[in-house]
């Protein structure tokens, strides 16, 4: 960690928790909640005793805290956790309604799934006030303030309203769309003000620093795409790309682990296939589940000898029950996995076995190593780590993943396909299980070279490099 902070304390702001607290048998259980966010910064929090703000979601999460609604985490020598409380009033306008019907369709350039409710507008103005407040109370005169994604895009300009001087940052984990897409929001000019508020915002690629920039232009800033700068009322922002990554060296372990090469083994063995395909996702329709089983249907057309030999396994975990849109998808998938089983399945083997349901990501790890090719036929993706956890845990698989991932920007070396053409998704699928063996070891080490040195602590560390050069 080289950013030094002697004179000054990290605040961290997100709308997800790094820690949640639960009932469980009448007694009351922390949580460690998985994720990129709390596996980069739960450490460097602790060392620093930094300040984290966010939602509290466990149903036992304000049992626990004191009258200022924070709680020590992980336990009473680490940092201070402070939760916001939101009603369900503030929840469904706020989270299911403005985060998830506007922002998350637009930024993902989905413009027809949006629904632009003036009451969803109001209650993300209100929980993002909510956000605010709560930083300015707490707020010391050397504090860096490190907002996270779109459901607090409001939160910069909110805080300088008050505290003009504070530093202020943002990391926009999903993708940020060109102008086209951004303009059809009621509410785009007010979105970027406030966004524009920050010293230093950073993205996944350098297409989405691209596109923000261009956005920032067509409401009257001044900008150079060479020194990704904008100048906007007077204040100078900075934008960079820095691309979000795994815990490299936990994942490697893996590797050298027999228990994990044990449950990879028992999974090879349980399919009646020589071959298998991994695919894991959340229900969501940015995630193309739909496009990759149109491409496995296609495969099973042009290479009739795979009937038989070749099991894909596909994962979908729930997302977003309340939202009927979601619940349509699963609809649709079942029932054209049912339409690709009966068409191909023979004896005791069918093409394509579904579950559907959460899993905790060290059950989902075997099936990474047991899998001959991992599937992504994302849409559109901030990054997708899926793609680079399932690389480092390989020895001998090959990565199929979407042009459309953000992560295609970096892992290259990977078999790139448009979801869109299933002929390029069948054609992929074959090179992936036809490729000789040097080549597949060849590709694995050219990847993990670059997911060993742009792990998720390099991520950490450039951000906070750059975002504190912002100052010199």
């Amino acid at each position: 960690m080289e950013t030094d902070f002697s004179e000054s304390r990290l605040v961290l702001v997100s709308n997800g928790e790094p820690y949640k607290h639960e009932f469980v048998d009448n007694r009351i259980e922390k949580v460690k909640l998985a994720g990129g966010l709390t596996t980069g910064l739960d450490p460097l929090m602790q060392e620093e005793d930094g300040l984290w703000i966010a939602w509290g979601r466990g149903n036992a999460d304000f049992e626990v805290v004191d009258e200022n609604n924070k709680v020590k985490v992980p336990d009473e020598n680490g940092y201070t956790l402070k939760r916001i409380r939101l009603s369900s009033d503030e929840r469904d306008g706020f989270y299911y309604g403005f985060s998830n019907e506007v922002m998350w369709p637009i930024c993902h350039t989905f413009i027809s799934k949006a629904n632009f409710k003036e009451y969803y507008w109001d209650s993300y103005k209100k929980v993002n006030r909510k956000y605010a407040d709560s930083i300015i109370e707490e707020i010391k005169e050397n504090d860096l303030v490190w907002i996270h994604d779109y459901h607090l895009a409001l939160v910069p300009g909110m805080i300088k309203e008050q505290a003009e001087k504070i530093k202020t940052s943002v990391f926009w984990h999903i993708p940020w769309p060109a102008w086209e897409a951004f303009r059809t929001i009621p509410w785009r000019k007010e979105i970027l003000e406030n966004l524009l508020q920050s010293d230093f915002i950073a993205f996944h690629t350098k297409l989405f620093v691209y596109n923000f920039i261009s956005c920032s232009e067509q409401i009257g800033a001044e900008v150079d795409y060479k020194k990704q700068e904008i100048n906007y009322k007077g204040r100078k922002i900075k934008v960079s790309s820095i691309p979000l990554g795994i815990d490299y060296d936990e994942f490697s372990k893996l590797i050298d682990d027999k228990n994990y090469h044990k449950e990879a083994e028992k999974i090879k063995n349980k399919y009646n296939a020589e071959k298998l395909i991994f695919g894991v996702d959340r229900l969501d329709y940015t995630k193309g589940i739909w496009q990759r089983l149109e491409g496995i249907d296609k495969f099973f057309e042009k290479h009739p000898e795979y009937r038989g030999k070749l099991t894909v396994l596909q994962r979908v975990s729930p997302s977003r029950n309340k939202v009927t849109e979601y619940e349509k998808m699963r609809e649709k998938i079942n029932k054209k996995i049912a339409e690709i089983n009966g068409k191909y399945q023979k004896d005791n083997w069918v093409p394509v076995k579904y579950f559907y349901g959460s899993v905790p990501q060290e059950e989902l790890l075997p099936y990474y190593k047991a899998a001959d090719a991992a599937l992504i036929t994302a849409l559109v993706d901030g990054m997708n780590l899926v793609a680079k956890e399932y690389l480092a845990v390989q020895e001998d698989g090959v990565l199929i993943l979407s042009e459309f991932a953000g992560a295609a920007e970096y892992l290259d070396s990977a078999l790139i396909v448009n979801p869109y053409n299933q002929e390029e998704i069948a054609d992929a699928i074959y090179s992936a299980l036809t490729m000789p063996g040097k080549e597949r070891k060849e590709r694995l080490r050219i990847e993990k070279e670059k997911l060993k040195k742009y792990d998720i602590n390099w991520w950490r560390d450039s951000f906070l490099k750059q975002w504190t050069e912002v100052y010199e």
